[in-house]
């Protein structure tokens, strides 16, 4: 079975990009943007359109506000809530069914045609281009003004800066290891430079040895024993353990130096990332005491 994460880098790659006035930058760089109406001040009732946007909501505080997520919301917070469609095929009449004042959009992927439709119908729509780092720090700190609690997106974007800074001081102690991180074996797909993997591998000591230019690359088996990484992360959460047999062939693989992830909060840029560099820079640790 694919996993979740392959399937949603997979399709990410084909999907359309949103057109946006701003070509394509960041929240970071400037690129976060209202469509449809103006907002309310103070929204009573949200749908969340990504996994990651959720989790900032919780983040903030502010999971009370919640009436809608995607199929794929797994925190437990939002349990019994009814789901909208996945991130990439929301369904507007489930979410106009919702009665929402605020929707929001993580811009990557192919669902702006119905994100377009529901600004179009009236519900006002925050879209967050999220693929960075700093795009988390800038998210967390749009939505804590879109849901009208600007101080608690600041001290969510100060908190995930302290996790970013010490992740760093413990990679400055050590030695860069060679990592290749594995979202999907079937087909084989990696994180390469550029994705949000690739930046959470750097700040904790690792060196992808993925040079592709592509953030997503399906790889080559025979490209993934050439490159001779010292560890292997296993980021296919939702595929089976057993499924790296098939990956044998891959020196690190071969001998062990394989760490499968706990979940895909390596994966999903919001407020896991503190999570997901305690997590990394422990694996990246203990590769390099080998």
């Amino acid at each position: 079975m694919r996993s979740l994460t392959a399937l949603l880098a997979l399709t990410a790659l084909l999907a359309p990009a949103a057109p946006r006035a701003d070509h394509g930058a960041g929240a970071a760089a400037g690129g976060v943007e209202w469509l449809g109406p103006p907002p309310p001040a103070a929204p009573r009732r949200v749908v969340s359109l990504a996994p990651s946007l959720t989790d900032t909501a919780v983040a903030l505080g502010k999971a009370s506000l919640l009436v809608g997520v995607t199929r794929y919301d797994d925190a437990p917070e939002v349990k019994a809530l009814p789901r909208v469609g996945g991130f990439l095929d929301p369904s507007p009449e489930a979410v106009l069914g919702l009665r929402p004042d605020l929707v929001v959009w993580l811009t990557d992927g192919g669902a702006y045609p119905a994100v377009r439709r529901i600004a179009g119908l009236g519900v006002p729509v925050l879209a967050l281009p999220v693929v960075s780092v700093a795009d988390v720090l800038a998210a967390s700190r749009a939505m804590g003004r879109a849901l009208g609690d600007a101080p608690a997106g600041e001290r969510l974007a100060r908190s995930l800066q302290a996790s970013i800074d010490a992740a760093q001081r413990r990679a400055a102690a050590g030695p860069r290891v060679r990592v290749l991180f594995v979202v999907g074996r079937d087909p084989l797909v990696v994180a390469g430079p550029g994705s949000y993997p690739d930046e959470l591998l750097r700040l904790c000591g690792g060196e992808n040895v993925v040079k592709d230019t592509r953030p997503w690359p399906v790889y080559p088996l025979e490209r993934a024993v050439a490159d001779a990484p010292a560890l292997v992360v296993d980021g296919a959460v939702l595929e089976p353990k057993e499924g790296l047999a098939r990956l044998d062939t891959i020196p690190a693989v071969h001998r062990g130096a394989v760490y499968r992830l706990r979940d895909d909060g390596a994966l999903r840029p919001g407020p896991r990332l503190a999570g997901a560099l305690e997590e990394l820079s422990a694996a990246l640790r203990a590769a390099g005491a080998r």
